[in-house]
Parts: C-alpha cells; structure tokens; sequence
C-alpha cells in the first residue's frame, strides 16, 4: 500500500524460526538461510533501506556463547536465476551489562539492493556441535 507522499508503507516479516534446533558443525560454524512465511525470497523492490533483528541462543541452560569469539554476518542472494552470495555485513553483539553470553542479539541498517532478495545468517566461533536457535525479524522502509 503507498502512502499520500507516493512510498510504500513499511512492511516487517518475521523470518520462519529455524527447525526444532540447528546445530553448528565440528568446527561451530553454521550457515542458515532466512525464508518468511516458507518463502526463500523477500520482495524487496520499492523499498529503500531493510533493518533487521536477530537473536541466537542454546537452548540448553548448560551452554553459553563466548561473545568475545562468536561471530555472525548477514549475506544475501539478489539474482533469482544466479544463486551467488554476497556478504552484506558482520552482526555486532549488543551486549548487555553483566551477560554472561546467553544470547547473540544484534541489529543492523542495511540499504535494499534489488528488487528481491534472499537472506542467509551465518556464523563461526559458537561451541562445536551445539545446537541454536535463531530467529530473525526485517522491516522494509522506504
């Protein structure tokens, strides 16, 4: 829907939460690519500027992210025909005072590239073989 000035009215997608638990490999590397609504590509056109949220997290009380070695960046696909990846940024954790490292939560401002886009999330430094959750949310301005 456009607004009286002739821009979209912003839109926000919430990112399908990642299935049961998604465990890193031996290395505690992971790749997960983000899909809305079982959709793998959001449509971006129109839109200037996409923000995102994200959250990550063991499960398992047992267990907490070393925030001083996780590491998490945002790619993206931006040809429906070509499936390249760019990288688009690195997620800096927002680190609350006293976390002991229970979550990943970081947010960043990104400038819309293409008329529609696939997200992927992926990360390095998370505890070998553990399991995380991950969720993620995107709001489209113009």
């Amino acid at each position: 829907m456009k607004l009286s000035n002739g821009k979209l009215e912003p839109a926000q997608f919430r990112f399908d939460p990642t299935p049961e638990i998604f465990a890193t490999d031996s290395s505690g590397r992971f790749s997960f690519s983000l899909s809305a609504d079982g959709k793998d590509r959001l449509k971006t056109i129109g839109f200037d500027e996409v923000r995102f949220v994200f959250s990550l997290w063991h499960p398992s009380a047992n267990r907490a992210i070393d925030l001083d070695h996780a590491y998490v960046e945002l790619s993206c696909s931006l040809d429906e025909e070509e499936s390249h990846w760019i990288k688009l940024a690195e997620i800096e954790p927002v680190v609350p005072p006293y976390n002991a490292g229970g979550t990943f939560d970081g947010w960043i401002v990104l400038p819309i590239l293409g008329s529609s886009t696939a997200f992927e999330v992926s990360g390095s430094g998370f505890a070998p073989r553990a399991r995380i959750q991950i969720r993620a949310n995107a709001y489209l301005v113009s």
